[in-house]
């Protein structure tokens, strides 16, 4: 038996509801969930902990240009972020963690998009439209309506599965796709600002999926 999925839950950058967001992990017990900010992840890279991980699941919000309050980390995030793809551990990456490392070629190319500033943003309620009905992230799945914030960057290139989609008519079409970078798969969810989506069955569903799918367990 495999176990639980031990994911890397990097966050930072961003604030978010801390109550709601830890109930959503407690909730999705196939995981064994280990939150960090974006130094100890890359830290782990060199410390041994890195390989313990199935997956990497980013959260946080490197928008401003910043990584770390220290100078001396700076090099090893980059190094950390250029190498994601180089083992099989899969990655996700989720909502505001979209629009982190805008200037950086190799985590743009992790997110098959090529411009990631974002244009315009807001709260409404987000109709999701389930486009990949073979894929196991979303088999089976209906169309929801959840209160979500929404926001607009590029589309995804045509290296990537697109899996869910709105009409919204601001947002980005593509609210999740899928593809391959290098080794790992990739999940790219646009969806879970807060604790209307975190409380949300459909939206647990397509992330625990996504979780599992990127890490190789479906």
């Amino acid at each position: 038996m495999a176990g639980k999925i031990k994911l890397a839950v990097v966050v930072g950058g961003h604030p978010y509801d801390v109550p709601s967001f830890r109930a959503l992990w407690n909730d999705l017990d196939q995981c064994d969930v280990y939150i960090q900010d974006l130094d100890n992840w890359a830290a782990s890279k060199s410390d041994g902990v890195y390989a313990m991980y199935d997956a990497f699941l980013f959260y946080n919000m490197n928008y401003w240009g910043i990584l770390s309050v220290r100078d001396d980390m700076d090099k090893r995030i980059t190094d950390a972020l250029a190498g994601l793809g180089e083992t099989r551990q899969g990655v996700v990456v989720l909502h505001h963690a979209l629009l982190s490392f805008t200037e950086m070629k190799a985590y743009s190319e992790m997110c098959d998009v090529g411009q990631r500033k974002i244009r315009k943003f807001g709260m409404a309620d987000i109709h999701t439209h389930v486009e990949g009905t073979d894929h196991p992230i979303t088999r089976g799945l209906r169309d929801w309506t959840m209160q979500d914030e929404y926001f607009e960057i590029d589309s995804p290139g045509n290296g990537s599965t697109v899996l869910l989609t709105t009409d919204h008519p601001v947002s980005t079409k593509q609210l999740g796709w899928v593809h391959q970078h290098g080794n790992a798969r990739v999940f790219c969810y646009q969806s879970g600002h807060g604790p209307t989506a975190y409380t949300d069955k459909n939206y647990r569903e397509v992330l625990m999926r996504g979780i599992s799918w990127a890490a190789g367990r479906i």
